[in-house]
């Protein structure tokens, strides 16, 4: 990835944080990937060279290779290894339906790819509407069929407070501004202490930021029970 002075300066923690993990994952993303609002690349994260990749987007404006709403997916079923949508359900009105349309466009065993915030600020792109906790979204990917990997927190209560006090410097007159960037490397420092095992075992712990979330559709049908009447 390439990061520079701009990238420092002007790039949200939340949005590195995406960056970051979305770089984790990267040996993951391969054969077929559906990126579902990835029209407009707000980060840095591009595709690995080895994947055949889809850009499907309700925004033309970037360049979409398809255009379309994640709630009614117009590709066959099971027809990607990976679905990506990074920071694209709170802006869905009917979460539970696009989860859904993302593992009917799964193969079996393929992977759901997710980011979504909680403590940050509402943002319409057209709309935003809902933020999730853990919970719930383990019961939407549940009901959705899909089985939760991974819906690990991203940034806490110190990074929540850090972006604050940026989101102010990078919002203030130009005159103001530029000494307000002379506190960027002490915010960087507050954030971190998120990651400390001392944080992490406080009341601390509950404020999150935001979710990644990994998740399967189970390789094989599973099942039905036929229960006896009684």
């Amino acid at each position: 990835m390439t990061r520079g002075l701009a990238y420092y300066l002007r790039v949200s923690y939340r949005r590195k944080r995406v960056d970051a993990d979305l770089e984790a994952l990267d040996p993951g993303f391969e054969g077929r990937v559906l990126d579902v609002g990835g029209g407009r690349r707000r980060g840095v994260f591009r595709p690995p060279a080895g994947a055949r990749w889809i850009v499907a987007d309700l925004d033309l404006s970037g360049g979409p290779d398809v255009a379309v709403d994640i709630q009614a997916l117009p590709f066959h079923e099971a027809v990607f290894d990976t679905v990506k949508a990074t920071e694209v359900l709170e802006h869905v009105p009917d979460a539970a339906r696009a989860l859904a349309e993302c593992r009917r466009v799964l193969r079996p065993g393929g992977r759901l790819v997710a980011t979504v915030p909680f403590l940050e600020r509402l943002h319409a792109d057209p709309e935003d509407y809902a933020r999730f906790t853990r919970s719930m979204w383990e019961r939407c990917l549940g009901e959705a069929g899909l089985t939760p990997l991974t819906i690990a927190p991203q940034g806490g209560y110190f990074t929540h407070l850090a972006g604050l006090l940026r989101f102010l410097v990078l919002r203030a007159p130009r005159p103001l501004r530029w000494p307000g960037y002379l506190t960027f490397p002490l915010l960087d420092l507050l954030a971190r202490l998120d990651g400390s095992a001392r944080v992490q075992r406080s009341a601390l712990a509950s404020f999150v930021g935001g979710y990644l979330i990994v998740a399967g559709k189970p390789s094989t049908v599973q099942p039905t029970v036929a229960r006896t009447p009684r």
